[in-house]
């Protein structure tokens, strides 16, 4: 049970880098966006002849979601190189975060779960585990960190989200069929260990407030999905990257800050290189006064919503 348990956290660890919530995904009813007329916000970077399309994702989806739009389809097939967070999706990375999350997120030998958390934290993760029917001392041996993720992923699964409709998932297919180029931003094993980093008074917080959050937020996750997929990213940016900010200052420089600062040169380079990119990242990472739109734009780049 623990080694299932271990490889859906390692996709509940990079579905909460996608700059959304774990806690905020968890109650989202999937068949409430059947027939929703979708237009995700798209940004452009045109410099030195060349074009670089910024599109925010959600790594899982309920399948009756359609968030294609016509503006998207066609920055999509005009760029020649598509560009994601990581590789999550292959076998071969597939197998490698099997293999790392065990050896990230795994307590050292006499340290359990149950011995790091509080009482009041501990009992709300036994609910939970509880409502997911799970024994709660499957997750002993884990850090914090990944029982937060592991939870998320299990309860996203049993809600109907799904990493086939996913954002990622999608374009990847139609890259592939089209014959596009596919490139990334960072590693799968980066993502892991930046997690597996955070120190254990952040990792405890998180998993606090996200048990918290767990229970009650169906209708904050309806709008975040919501302002995601009709193009409302001034509440996407409140919702996602204020309620990080609010959990922890080291939690919100970690997932979302510094990658943002760690992007822009990359960006920078693709726009050296010419051609026409298309950069598909967290919904979260674009906007907002620290997002990689405003920071591009600090650059002097004119960055423009499609």
């Amino acid at each position: 049970m623990l080694k299932d348990i271990l490889k859906k956290g390692a996709l509940g660890a990079l579905c909460f880098l996608a700059g959304v919530g774990l806690a905020s995904l968890e109650r989202t009813h999937a068949q409430d966006y059947a027939g929703l007329e979708a237009s995700p916000a798209l940004w452009t970077v045109e410099a030195d002849g060349a074009t670089v399309h910024l599109f925010g994702t959600f790594h899982l989806l309920p399948d009756a979601l359609d968030w294609r739009s016509d503006v998207v389809d066609a920055a999509f097939a005009e760029s020649g190189t598509v560009w994601f967070e990581a590789d999550v999706l292959s076998p071969e990375a597939q197998a490698q975060m099997q293999a790392l999350v065990p050896q990230l997120g795994l307590n050292q030998p006499g340290v359990t779960l149950s011995s790091l958390l509080g009482a009041d934290t501990y009992a709300a993760l036994e609910a939970m585990t509880a409502e997911l029917g799970i024994p709660a001392g499957n997750l002993e041996p884990v850090q914090p960190w990944l029982a937060g993720v592991t939870l998320g992923a299990l309860q996203l699964q049993s809600l109907g989200f799904n990493p086939a409709s996913g954002v990622e998932a999608v374009l990847t297919a139609r890259a592939n069929g089209e014959g596009k180029a596919i490139d990334y931003l960072e590693t799968a094993e980066g993502q892991l260990r930046m997690l597996s980093g955070l120190s254990m008074d952040t990792q405890i917080e998180w998993l606090r407030v996200s048990l918290e959050d767990m229970s009650d937020l169906e209708s904050e996750m309806d709008r975040m999905v919501r302002a995601w997929a009709t193009g409302d990213a001034d509440t996407l940016d409140t919702m996602v990257n204020g309620s990080i900010r609010d959990a922890s200052a080291e939690l919100y420089d970690a997932l979302m800050v510094n990658r943002n600062r760690d992007w822009v040169p990359q960006i920078e380079a693709m726009i050296a290189s010419g051609g026409t990119h298309f950069v598909a990242v967290g919904a979260g990472h674009l906007p907002g006064e620290e997002g990689v739109v405003a920071l591009l734009r600090a650059e002097g780049y004119t960055v423009t919503r499609r």
